[in-house]
Order: C-alpha cells, then structure tokens, then sequence
C-alpha cells in the first residue's frame, strides 16, 4: 500500500513542478530569450503556439492528475470535513485549496480572454496566475512539515 500512496505523490509533484515550473520556464527563460533574437511577428507566433500547446498538455493532463490526487492525498493524510478546521493542517490546506481554485480560474480566464486584452493584460495576469501558482508550492511546503490530522 506504501507504493501506491508513493506512486500518486509522486504524480502529483510531479504535475505540479510541471505545472509551476512551464509557466517560469516559459516566462523567465524562453520567451525572454527568443524576444532578443527573432523579429516580433515569430515571437508573436511562437508564443500563441507554445501557450496552445502548454494549455492542452496542463488541461488534458495536468490538471486532471492534480484534481484527482489532491483530494486522494489528503484523504490519506487523514483530513476529513471534521479536521478541515480543527487542525492547522486543515486550515494551511484549505488555503491552498482556495489559491488552487483562484488559480485555476485566473489561468481559464486567461486563456479565454488572452486574445481580447493587450500584450501587456495578457502578460500581466499571466504573472499574477503564476505568481500565485508559486505561493501554493509554499503552502505545499508547509503541509510537507505540519503533522497531518492522522
């Protein structure tokens, strides 16, 4: 049983890193670079398309592993709705669940509207959505610590 529960801790960091760490990648290294070397109409192409493609692969996949594995991982740390707020696990847990949301819904958004707002809109809620995707790994952080309702 120590396998399985391995096994879907593992998927689920490893979406994460996935998830957190494409949107740095992509916005700290990739596009920075490939805006100083090539003319701005492939940097706009390049960009649709890498931003189509990280969207498919974090809906169809990473998403879903996520979805699925958070609720599984906290069940097995022992969280129920009667520990939610009666533990500080529960609490740092159930803000994370809000970001997660938040952040969910900023990234839906942000694909949807990507094409109506600005350079600079698209760019900016992009941050915000990624910025908040980090400070969930904090509070992910911080439940890895805390000692579980168990």
């Amino acid at each position: 049983m120590t396998l399985l529960w391995t096994f879907v801790l593992f998927t689920h960091v490893t979406a994460a890193v996935f998830w957190v760490g494409g949107q740095l990648m992509l916005s700290f290294v990739v596009l920075p670079a490939f805006r100083r070397l090539a003319p701005p109409p492939l940097v706009a192409q390049v960009t649709i398309a890498a931003a189509r493609r990280f969207a498919r692969i974090a809906n169809r996949g990473l998403l879903p592993v996520l979805v699925v594995s958070g609720p599984l991982l906290a069940w097995h740390d022992g969280v129920r709705p009667s520990t939610i707020d009666a533990t500080v696990f529960g609490q740092v847990l159930e803000v994370k669940i809000v970001l997660v949301l938040v952040v969910v819904g900023l990234a839906l958004t942000h694909g949807v509207t990507a094409k109506r707002l600005s350079r600079r809109g698209s760019r900016r809620l992009g941050l915000v959505t990624m910025g908040l995707s980090v400070l969930i790994l904090g509070f992910a952080a911080a439940l890895a610590v805390l000692p579980s309702p168990n």
